[in-house]
């Protein structure tokens, strides 16, 4: 973006915000008149505070009238109530664009300080990062403890507000850890970069499909039960620019790790791998995560106009020092975008990769074999990515970028299952379901069952299963 047309850009915005301003006071309601008890309240205020809460147009941020605002101040005591105000301007503060402390070191362009300034947006928005901002606790209506809450009504519910699993919520990372919670599931709703741009809508759609709950007939366990679940809603993201997504991403899957979740993340296209393997490098060390890659797709693309996309999570991470090569794992990979010169650079960086020509030539034994032995090798934190076009479209026909030939859903389900078991799963991603371009229910589903045999097999880690490939002996009829 040249200077002349930055420059252009920050007028407009100031002359905007001008305008914005000019018609607030123009409409402002007339203030009501406090009570003593909370006119006494409001004296202790300083000046900035005070002023900040008679701009009606601060209050409207937090669904708040000056009556509205005086009725929670009356049910807090005057030191709460100066913490409460507090606590709106830091949000109101944070919303705005963060500049640098300094400009980015030349060559450094992946990693600038502050806010993206060189991505042509508008940095005098008041609500530049306004959908990455936590709400405050403090301005809940109703203060509760720590911990996921049921949506349920009934005893028996089925219908009621779909959650995964049928799990309890959790809002907060207090929620997490009051909770003990195990896993949980959070929605990313990232679909930009994929060719029909439909995964956007896989988490709302797979809430609302049943798989993920019930008792396992190969492992002979609920993992539901096992395990402590909860669902922890949707991270908030920008619908137009993914480059602006991906630090909130990982922060806030970096604070799950921290919270002791195994998140199980559904996504979003493929973009969605680069932020969350990297805040697993984040909690972890870089170099100490392994990767097992399901994809049709190797994700290896370079020298691409964008520095984020699906065609590019592995090779930034590669490239970024994030992940080593040899602790890179692909299964399924096909397709005509895979060339001879990818094929060589995979190789180069050491991605031990298992392509369906050599599952077709070898057998699916025993890359299953190679799969299970690699991901343990090294003692490496495990997490999995899964693209559901690994899939032959024949299971997932609503998949962002389909390829003939993929995996059926019983060499998937075994794998995902035992790779849950036998390694050390620190996360798990399903990415890329595109169901609205599926006709059937069949897409959301067996991602949903996918996602149910990697909690098998972390609920079987939990009961202390230890045999490779186990199978529970009521399975069979047989003695």
């Amino acid at each position: 973006m040249t200077g002349r047309k930055r420059t252009s850009l920050l007028k407009g915005g100031a002359a905007f915000a001008a305008l914005s301003l000019s018609l607030a006071g123009l409409t402002a309601p007339v203030a009501a008149e406090p009570s003593p008890e909370v006119q006494q309240k409001l004296d202790a205020l300083s000046a900035e505070e005070t002023a900040f809460i008679s701009d009606p147009a601060n209050l409207v941020r937090f669904g708040l009238t000056t009556e509205k605002l005086h009725k929670l101040i009356a049910a807090k005591d005057a030191e709460a109530a100066k913490a409460m105000v507090a606590a709106m301007m830091a949000a109101v503060e944070e919303a705005k664009f963060q500049p640098g402390e300094a400009e980015t070191p030349e060559g450094d362009e992946l990693n600038p300080i502050g806010d993206m300034s060189e991505v042509p947006l508008n940095p005098l928005a008041p609500g530049f990062n306004g959908s990455t901002v936590l709400r405050p606790a403090i301005l809940d209506d109703r203060q509760r403890d720590p911990g996921p809450f049921s949506l349920k009504r009934y005893m028996y519910e089925t219908d009621g507000i779909p959650t995964f699993a049928g799990a309890p919520v959790a809002i907060r990372k207090e929620d997490l850890i009051a909770g003990g919670i195990e896993a949980a599931f959070v929605g990313v709703p990232l679909g930009m970069s994929s060719g029909w741009r439909d995964s956007k809508n896989a988490p709302g759609v797979m809430r609302a499909m049943y798989g993920i709950g019930g008792y396992d007939i190969y492992a002979g366990v609920d993992p539901t039960l096992e395990l402590s679940i909860a669902d922890y809603g949707n991270l908030s993201i920008d619908p137009m620019s993914l480059e602006t997504s991906v630090d909130h991403i990982r922060m806030m899957i970096g604070e799950m790790v921290d919270a002791g979740v195994v998140p199980i993340v559904v996504g979003g296209d493929h973009s969605v791998m680069f932020p969350t393997v990297a805040a697993m490098a984040d909690q972890f060390g870089a170099g100490n995560v392994g990767v097992v890659h399901f994809d049709a797709h190797y994700n290896g693309a370079r020298d691409l106009a964008h520095f984020y996309s699906d065609e590019q999570s592995v090779s930034r991470l590669l490239e970024e020092g994030l992940v080593e090569g040899k602790n890179l794992i692909q299964v399924g990979v096909r397709g005509p975008e895979i060339t001879e010169e990818a094929l060589q650079w995979m190789r180069d960086q050491g991605v031990r990769y298992h392509t369906m020509a050599e599952i077709e030539k070898a057998g699916w034994g025993r890359v299953v074999k190679d799969a299970v032995k690699e991901a343990k090798s090294g003692g490496k934190k495990v997490f999995i990515s899964f693209d559901i076009s690994v899939l032959d479209p024949a299971y997932a026909s609503g998949a962002g970028r389909p390829a003939p030939g993929g995996l059926t859903m019983r060499e998937a389900v075994p794998l995902v299952r035992r790779l849950c078991a036998e390694t050390d799963v620190v996360g798990f991603e399903m990415l890329d379901v595109s169901p609205y371009l599926d006709l059937s229910y069949a897409t959301a589903l067996n991602a949903n069952y996918i996602m149910h045999s990697c909690l098998t097999g972390l609920a079987m880690k939990k009961k202390g299963v230890k045999s490779a490939d186990y199978i529970s002996d009521l399975t069979s009829s047989d003695d």
